[in-house]
């Protein structure tokens, strides 16, 4: 079928006329810059509708096929006119290849989507932007070397998306035994190794015995994000009476413009626990600073509380500058910490009841209206996909430079499992790591 449109295009196209009157460009309308336009869209050049109007995108998606064109060899020039030779090359079927190769410059969708497969196999990190930059052809360029040295028949191994490879890409690498997170058969959980994962770094710890049932990178210092809270919340349980009221305090306003907030206001007058769950569900930024005056009378202080209970409880790999994870070159803690942190929690009912909250009916204040705090993490949502039976709590994160980061705890009667990961690259790929992790474990209980 896609033949005889080709055809048809092709014939459509051989009665126009010579080159000077032919040449269509911006401004230009009518039957033949549709079917140019279908062309292009057909080819994936061009994301726009075929509406017969030569403008700016048209342009610059005939200029795409030039340039694809001159690479190829063909004697053009990247004018974004489409005269003569460009229209035959644009309808000529062994022009297709060089026409769906993807390489530096590219844009679009089809980038998109190959950037976001490269993530898949842990060769690019975000953002998927769309456009075939330096770093997508380096991640391409080791796709291909890798495919070579698993004996696979690549086409090029210099960073351009060819045909040939793009089929490789999105093709079955589990035949080529690909190491990489999307190729892990889950049927078989014993057999995940860190190849099989999304994030940087990772542990599985037993609860109970503090037995490490997994790890890849663990003690490797990286950025927490907001899983600092958990420590926030430990040293807080410490020192405070949840049932006390307070006053917000001016601190609680001493956050960056872009911080998550609870949000709270200065003045505002709520409960201790209130104000925990906030921290916790929402990840209030806001919240984490009035705890911390709140307990300590400035946010320094408790800064230094949290860093004497990290030693305490043997994090020694960890240092925080803050008590709520906002990007900071000198707050830094490991997969392992977080664990040790997050088991030594989970011996107190108070810390469980707030990190296993999924929800909470905050009563109303002077300032503000009662209103529910939700957690709407995909895991705990048995609709969805990343749906993880047994999990409960504990805290999320994400910063640019941190990535996503997840500390989560599941329970079965086999026992009760604390998973971190760390600096994956979304938080649907945390979420599939978080999964993988528990399933190894209650595989390795069994």
């Amino acid at each position: 079928m896609k033949k005889l449109v080709c055809l048809f295009l092709c014939a459509v196209l051989a009665f126009l006329p010579t080159v000077s009157s032919a040449a269509m460009r911006v401004g230009n309308k009518g039957e033949n810059v549709r079917l140019l336009q279908q062309r292009l869209i057909n080819l994936g050049i061009l994301e726009s509708k075929a509406d017969g109007d030569y403008g700016q995108k048209t342009q610059h998606a005939v200029k795409e096929a030039q340039r694809l064109l001159i690479l190829a060899g063909q004697p053009l020039e990247a004018t974004g006119t489409a005269d003569d030779a460009t229209l035959a090359c644009l309808f000529d079927e062994s022009m297709e290849p060089a026409l769906r190769t993807l390489c530096l410059g590219s844009s679009g969708s089809r980038v998109s989507e190959a950037q976001n497969r490269l993530m898949d196999l842990n060769l690019l990190d975000p953002p998927v932007d769309g456009a075939f930059g330096t770093t997508t052809e380096e991640a391409v360029r080791q796709f291909q070397l890798k495919l070579t040295e698993l004996g696979a028949p690549v086409s090029r191994t210099d960073g351009v998306l060819d045909v040939p490879t793009q089929q490789l890409l999105f093709g079955d690498l589990a035949a080529w035994h690909y190491p990489a997170p999307v190729c892990f058969d889950e049927s078989e959980p014993l057999q995940l190794t860190g190849e099989y994962l999304f994030s940087d770094a990772c542990i599985l710890m037993n609860a109970t015995s503090g037995e490490v049932l997994f790890e890849h990178n663990s003690r490797r210092q990286m950025y927490p994000a907001s899983t600092t809270k958990i420590l926030t919340l430990l040293v807080a349980l410490e020192m405070s009476d949840l049932s006390q009221t307070v006053t917000i305090p001016k601190a609680a306003a001493q956050v960056p413009e872009d911080s998550s907030l609870m949000p709270v206001s200065p003045g505002e007058k709520m409960t201790m626990e209130s104000l925990l769950h906030g921290l916790m569900i929402r990840s209030g930024n806001d919240a984490a600073n009035a705890v911390a005056a709140l307990c300590c009378g400035d946010v320094d202080t408790f800064v230094d509380k949290m860093n004497e209970k990290a030693q305490q409880l043997g994090a020694y790999d960890s240092h925080f500058a803050n008590p709520h994870g906002y990007q900071d070159e000198n707050h830094y803690t490991t997969a392992y910490d977080l664990a040790l942190l997050t088991r030594n929690g989970l011996t107190d009912p108070v810390f469980c009841r707030i990190v296993t909250a999924l929800s909470y009916a905050m009563p109303e204040t002077a300032m503000r209206e009662a209103r529910e705090l939700k957690c709407t993490h995909e895991i705990f949502n048995p609709e969805s996909e990343y749906y993880i039976p047994y999990a409960a709590g504990v805290k999320s994160g994400y910063t640019s430079a941190a990535g996503f980061c997840y500390v989560g705890a599941a329970q079965t009667k086999q026992g009760t499992l604390i998973a971190v990961v760390l600096h994956a690259p979304t938080r649907n790929r945390a979420w599939v790591d978080l999964r993988r992790l528990f399933a190894y474990g209650y595989a390795t209980m069994e």
